[in-house]
């Protein structure tokens, strides 16, 4: 006998960003290669083709949980970043966060009782934006400014994604509600990205030639140019070369991930 059908409404949806301890939890693998096959056409261990992130050729099982094809939906792998990088889709969140929380103590730039009177979200968000002086800690503000496409300067000095990044780990978190923000779901630093999440396997399945060779997605091209960009700057760090050489290989790596 089949059962009534249990009903349930959906009431909201959240969407939020992955931080780096829950892309760590939920990777497989961690991609350390740009090499995808050994000389007898074997997926390296290691590289973007890893059978850990699934199956997409006939006969083969998933290393992880031992489907074949069709069987397993994939899992995502990451590759843990020498340097972090701003994640593009999030570039106005930390413009704001970066002009509306005190550079020195992270709480926001509005005297809590004002904050309430400013019923509206948009006008909350402007008064804190424009303020020059911390009412909580009296410390000035110098100015945020971003450079298009992702430049970010204090004052006339560059902030590097590290920078950004320290200074969005300051942000007081009850005070991200005041712009709409949920601490619980998203924090601004997590939008400097230390790790990145490899899409699985199936996301990005290879394609067999008429000839025989194999043709690989763009993504997985893609992912390659940004772990040999890695693997170059981490390279060069431990060498300790120049500032203006790591600067510039750092760059390219942000490129490489902002064009992923």
């Amino acid at each position: 006998m089949i059962g009534k059908p249990i009903r349930k409404q959906i009431k909201a949806l959240y969407f939020s960003l992955l931080n780096p301890e829950q892309i760590k939890k939920v990777a497989v693998a961690r991609i350390v290669t740009p090499e995808l096959y050994d000389i007898d056409g074997y997926p390296v261990d290691g590289g973007l083709m890893d059978l850990r992130l699934g199956a997409i050729d006939p006969g083969v099982r998933c290393h992880t949980c031992g489907g074949r094809l069709k069987e397993c939906l994939g899992h995502p792998g990451m590759i843990e970043l020498s340097r972090p990088v701003v994640h593009v889709k999030y570039i106005p969140i930390i413009e704001m966060c970066l002009r509306s929380f005190c550079q020195h103590c992270g709480k926001i730039l509005l005297d809590y009782e004002k904050a309430k009177e400013y019923t509206s979200l948009k006008e909350r968000m402007k008064k804190a934006k424009d303020g020059k002086k911390c009412p909580h800690c009296n410390n000035p503000q110098e100015k945020m400014k971003l450079e298009k496409p992702m430049l970010f300067k204090k004052g006339k000095k560059r902030l590097f994604p590290d920078e950004v990044r320290a200074m969005l780990s300051n942000v007081n978190s009850e005070d991200l509600k005041y712009l709409g923000i949920n601490p619980d779901m998203f924090r601004p630093e997590w939008a400097i990205l230390t790790v990145l999440l490899v899409p699985p396997v199936t996301v990005r399945p290879s394609i067999t030639l008429e000839s025989g060779e194999r043709s690989e997605d763009d993504l997985t091209h893609k992912l390659g140019d940004i772990i040999r960009a890695n693997q170059r700057l981490w390279e060069n760090l431990n060498a300790g070369a120049p500032e203006v050489i790591i600067d510039d290989l750092w760059d390219l790596l942000q490129y490489h991930v902002t064009t992923f």
